[in-house]
C-alpha cells in the first residue's frame, strides 16, 4: 500500500515531533511510506493534490483541523478519489471527534492500517472567485473575527485553546455587530452570527450540533438573532455549555443551500481556517470524499 503522510511539524505545540518516529514505524511496516513535512500555509493542500494525482492509495493528514482542511481540499481539487486518513495533533480536532478517531497517535495509526473506508459529505462555500470545502463546520461573524485574530505566534506562545480564548476576549471588546442577510430554501432571514455544521463538533471538544450527521446530505444551521455584546457573550457561554440551541433567539435549520451577505466586511472561517469574506453561498456535497474511520 502506497501511503503519503503529510505532517505539520508545529501541530499541538510541536508535540507531533515526539511521535513521528513511531508513526513512521507503524505505517511503514509492509507499506511504501512517503513522508512530507509542511513548510507553511497551503503547503498541505499542494502536497495532498500531488499525492492524489500520483495515485497513492491513501493520504494521511498528521496535524490539526487546519492540516486536515487543507489535505481534504487538495484531494478534492485533484479530481481523483482516494481515501484520507487522520492522525490528530491539533488543539480541537473536531474532524477526528466526528469520525470517532482517537487522540492517541498509535491507535490512530492502527485505524488507518485497518482501512475501514466510508464516504462522507463535505460542506462547500463559494463566491464568484473561489470555492472551499469544509469537513466539520463553518462560522460567520464573531467567531470568524476571533479566528482571524489568532495569529501563529499567539498559538506558539500560549497553545491553541488559550490563544483562541484570548483572541475571542479581544474580539468581543472590539467587535461591531454586523447584520447578516441570509437566504435559506428561498426564505429570507436576518441575524448577527451563524454556525453551519457538517459534523457534530465545533472545537476543543465542544459537541455543538448533536443532530448533525456527516452522511445525511444536509447542513445543520444555527442563526443567532441578537447583536449586542452581552448577547454574544451569552451565545459564547451557550456554545461552551452545549445549551445554546435552546435559546429562543437562536433559529435552527436543516438545509442543502444557503446564501449569505452582510452589511459590512465579515469574515468566514471553515474548520478554524479563515478563507475570506461575505458574500458566500454554502451547500452540502453528498458523499463527496472517502475517509478512513474507526
Amino acid at each position: 500500500m502506497r501511503i503519503k503522510l503529510i505532517v505539520n511539524p508545529v501541530a499541538g505545540q510541536k508535540k507531533v515531533k515526539r511521535y513521528i518516529s513511531k508513526i513512521k514505524e507503524i505505517l511503514g511496516l509492509d507499506n511504501w511510506l512517503n513522508l512530507e513535512i509542511t513548510e507553511g500555509r497551503r503547503h498541505s493542500f499542494h502536497l495532498a493534490r500531488k499525492a492524489a494525482e500520483e495515485k497513492h492509495d491513501i493520504v494521511v493528514a498528521c496535524g490539526g483541523d487546519g492540516t486536515a482542511h487543507e489535505v481534504v481540499n487538495g484531494v478534492i481539487s485533484s479530481g481523483v478519489s482516494i481515501p484520507v486518513g487522520f492522525i490528530p495533533f491539533g488543539a480541537s480536532n473536531a474532524y477526528a471527534l466526528s469520525l470517532g478517531i482517537p487522540a492517541n497517535p498509535t491507535e490512530a495509526c492502527q485505524i488507518i492500517l485497518r482501512k475501514k473506508i466510508r464516504s462522507i459529505d463535505l460542506g462547500k462555500t463559494c463566491n464568484q472567485f473561489v470555492s472551499h470545502y469544509f469537513l466539520s463546520m463553518a462560522g460567520i461573524g464573531f467567531d470568524a473575527e476571533a479566528t482571524y485574530l489568532v495569529k501563529p505566534l499567539l498559538k506558539e506562545i500560549f497553545g491553541g485553546v488559550p490563544a483562541h480564548i484570548l483572541a475571542g476576549a479581544y474580539g468581543l471588546v472590539r467587535f461591531d455587530r454586523t447584520k447578516l442577510f441570509v437566504e435559506i430554501d428561498g426564505s429570507p432571514h436576518v441575524g448577527y452570527q451563524m454556525l453551519i455544521f457538517n459534523g457534530k463538533f465545533y472545537g476543543a471538544g465542544l459537541k455543538a450540533a448533536s443532530n448533525a450527521d456527516m452522511t445525511d446530505g444536509y447542513l445543520d444551521v444555527y442563526l443567532f438573532k441578537q447583536g449586542r455584546k452581552r448577547d454574544f457573550l451569552r451565545y459564547v457561554m451557550g456554545v461552551v455549555g452545549g445549551h445554546y440551541s435552546r435559546f429562543k433567539d437562536v433559529e435552527y435549520f436543516r438545509t442543502k443551500k444557503i446564501k449569505i451577505d452582510a452589511s459590512r466586511k465579515t469574515w468566514v472561517q471553515l474548520d478554524g481556517e479563515v478563507v475570506g469574506t461575505l458574500p458566500q453561498e454554502f451547500e452540502i456535497c453528498s458523499q463527496a470524499i472517502k475517509v478512513i474511520t474507526a
